[in-house]
């Protein structure tokens, strides 16, 4: 796995019975952001921006991808007005999906640490 390069790592959430969705795209060089919330459009919000090298180094520095690859899915939350939450990370070899797999501590580390970069982002931006 020594030649394995972590090219974006996704985030899509949906679900809620405020119709919202999102998507966090980031790789090195740009970070991209959506937010659709369909009863009420003034939250809906959108940005794209370069990505801090400090914020993309500190998200992939310790991403393991084995163990993010044998990450068992859990099932969706929606049916229970949930939100589900689809990671999505594409290296120069795979593209591994992993949805709801909240038992999974490599999951969950990605999932933190892209809103920790979407919290930097929103504070340089005054959206706290």
């Amino acid at each position: 796995m020594e030649n394995i390069e972590i090219r974006s790592v996704e985030i899509m959430s949906a679900g809620g019975q405020l119709g919202y969705s999102s998507r966090m795209l980031i790789d090195e060089d740009s970070t991209h952001y959506k937010q659709t919330v369909a009863v009420n459009q003034e939250k809906n919000s959108e940005y794209h921006k370069k990505t801090a090298s400090q914020d993309w180094n500190n998200l992939i520095a310790n991403i393991d991808l084995v163990a993010f690859k044998s990450a068992k899915e859990g099932k969706s939350v929606q049916p229970m007005d949930g939100i589900d939450i689809k990671i999505i990370v594409v290296s120069n070899s795979d593209t591994i999906s992993k949805m709801n797999a909240y038992n999974n501590s490599e999951w969950k580390y990605i999932v933190e640490h892209v809103y920790q970069v979407k919290m930097n982002i929103d504070g340089e931006r005054g959206n706290n």
